[in-house]
């Protein structure tokens, strides 16, 4: 397998955008990379775009507004994790050769009205059944308050911290920080998670590009370029009841994806981490070797998380608070790290060098995917 790097990355605001069709939004992450990457469109060799709502062929009406070159387009479609399995994939069809210059694409918009979810009857009751991943979650997150004694405030912390972030972050959804006060004031929709503890609905793209390192020296790239160490996908084993919330399987998919880039939780510095709920962090954080089972919340009650700590995670805003688009969502994680190893994320960078980072994204039906990055 050849050494693979990360070129560069273009995005389009997450949020809700009725005026804005997908392919135009797709363009505009397109765009953003090449000139990131200091190249041009007919540079690239293949195209894997990731979408949940769009339906078929929506990588290539993309492909299309940007001209026609005969690269090879596919679609990938894995959940909240098509964009980390296009990216994955193009990483593939360059370590093997296939390809020199790939760009992984994810862009999403919404088709029905998110509400729809959260509707309740005349009753007070939800229409939808109690096996909504919300629900699931509230359940979660009570277990593991009661189970290791965590606070309201500390499960609220994840999200106080996420909005902070995401407040540095033009690309993200919701740009304002919130307090403790707000989020436990904030509607709720499953005890203990009000709506500040959810990702929200929304839309937007983000774009990806990688490399051969030969095809690299083609380009105007910065001389510090992140190699892709670890690349690894697992799924659910059948033995195991719970396919959705799994932390048993970011534990294994991690564990191998350390094993592969010849590293552990101790050398990273920095985590982008799918956090669609705040419990998922607190749980993740152990599942991927932060801390001790049991002491996540230790980690954001001693601020070690933040931008400043110890080990910052999701310093783009992650999902609650820079947003959950579905196809784009795992490359904006990866985007994410690709400024923060160059020094490049502004207002929210990390104040020291960021030479090994970790991308974490889990997918209805039991799929995981670890990224590990090298610089």
């Amino acid at each position: 397998m050849r050494e693979v790097v990360m070129a560069g990355a273009g995005l389009r605001r997450y949020g809700v955008f009725p005026d804005k069709n997908y392919v135009d939004m797709g363009v505009e992450a397109i765009r953003g990379a090449l000139q990131d990457a200091g190249c041009e469109w007919p540079d690239i060799d293949a195209v894997y775009c990731g979408t949940v709502r769009l339906g078929m062929s929506a990588g290539h009406h993309i492909c299309l507004k940007m001209g026609t070159t005969g690269l090879a387009i596919t679609n990938v479609e894995n959940a909240s994790a098509s964009g980390s399995s296009a990216f994955r994939e193009a990483y593939l069809s360059v370590a093997a050769g296939e390809h020199e210059v790939v760009l992984a694409l994810g862009v999403d918009k919404l088709v029905e009205r998110p509400e729809q979810f959260l509707q309740e009857d005349a009753d007070g009751r939800a229409n939808e059944d109690r096996k909504l991943p919300i629900y699931k979650f509230a359940e979660m997150a009570q277990y593991y308050m009661d189970t290791h004694g965590v606070t309201r405030d500390q499960l609220a912390q994840v999200s106080v911290k996420s909005h902070y972030n995401a407040s540095l972050n033009p690309y993200a959804h919701f740009q304002r920080a919130v307090t403790l006060e707000q989020i436990h004031q904030a509607r709720m929709v499953a005890d203990p998670l009000t709506v500040l503890h959810c990702c929200p609905w929304d839309e937007g793209a983000a774009a990806v590009m990688v490399c051969s390192r030969e095809a690299a020296k083609r380009f105007n790239m910065r001389t510090q370029t992140p190699v892709i160490a670890a690349s690894v996908l697992q799924s659910t084993p059948s033995e195991e009841e719970n396919i959705l919330f799994s932390a048993d399987l970011t534990q294994r998919t991690a564990q191998r994806a350390y094993e592969r880039a010849g590293c552990g939780p101790e050398d990273l510095q920095l985590v982008e981490m799918h956090d669609a709920f705040t419990i998922e962090e607190l749980v993740y954080y152990e599942a991927l070797g932060l801390t001790p089972k049991g002491e996540g919340a230790r980690l954001i009650q001693e601020a070690q998380t933040e931008i400043h700590g110890r080990i910052p995670v999701n310093t783009s805003g992650g999902l609650i608070s820079m947003g959950h688009p579905l196809g784009p969502t795992g490359l904006g994680h990866i985007a994410e790290i690709l400024w923060q190893m160059r020094g490049q994320a502004g207002a929210r960078q990390i104040p020291r060098d960021v030479n090994v980072a970790l991308a974490h994204m889990v997918g209805a039906g039991g799929v995981c995917i670890v990224h590990i990055f090298r610089q």
